[in-house]
């Protein structure tokens, strides 16, 4: 008798169970769902279907800053700037106001975007818009790095930087930008050259490329 109790009761915790699972409606992932999981493709080099996601995101929220941020990297490393910039610019005209742990993504991202596009002016001005609102005085260990990839941090973007200005022909700021980038990973090259002569220039496109390999290559 104790047993058949006993299978009564394992019975009826099987049927609560299973009318409990059953009863449950359908689970909706939300925009940040979407978008984290959409993160998750891009650290495991998934980028179609992280883009997939992302724009699945941007559709669940058209004002939610993390489904345009994603949009824009993932785009980037698909080898579409335009599109990058597309993303990247329209929730920046959704939502202007600062945010360090948001902001700092976009103005990176259109930084690389505007440089792979050759739109030199665009590229420096978003590198002064980062470099305008990082704090400089926090110590390395603060210091930006895309979280979703650390490799890629302040230095490229002052790489970007030096780059833009010589294209620009502003050759005084690019000695002081890779200058600057030569004492931030730690070298003590001091670069000092007359860029008023060919030869000077010459010289920090050399820097330039240097400077590229060895953060590449970090």
């Amino acid at each position: 008798m104790k047993q058949f109790k006993n299978i009564q009761s394992l019975l009826w915790i099987i049927f609560c169970t299973t009318i409990f699972f059953n009863c449950r409606g359908n689970i909706i992932p939300s925009e940040e769902d979407l978008s984290d999981y959409g993160w998750t493709l891009y650290e495991a080099n998934d980028f179609v279907g992280a883009r997939s996601w992302f724009t699945d995101a941007v559709k669940k929220d058209a004002n939610y800053y993390d489904g345009y941020n994603g949009m824009g990297w993932t785009m980037g490393i698909l080898r579409q700037p335009d599109s990058s910039i597309h993303y990247f610019g329209k929730y920046l005209s959704i939502d202007s106001v600062f945010v360090r742990e948001v902001t700092m993504d976009f103005y990176a991202g259109l930084a690389f975007a505007y440089n792979a596009v050759g739109n030199d002016t665009s590229a420096r001005i978003y590198c002064n818009y980062f470099f305008s609102n990082i704090n400089l005085l926090e110590g390395e260990a603060n210091l930006w790095s895309f979280s979703h990839n650390v490799k890629t941090n302040y230095i490229d973007v002052r790489l970007i930087l030096a780059i833009s200005e010589f294209r620009l022909g502003l050759f005084e700021n690019c000695q002081e930008s890779i200058n600057q980038i030569y004492k931030d990973i730690g070298s003590t090259v001091v670069v000092d050259v007359d860029y008023d002569m060919v030869q000077g220039r010459a010289s920090l496109a050399d820097h330039l490329v240097t400077l590229q390999k060895s953060i590449q290559d970090s």
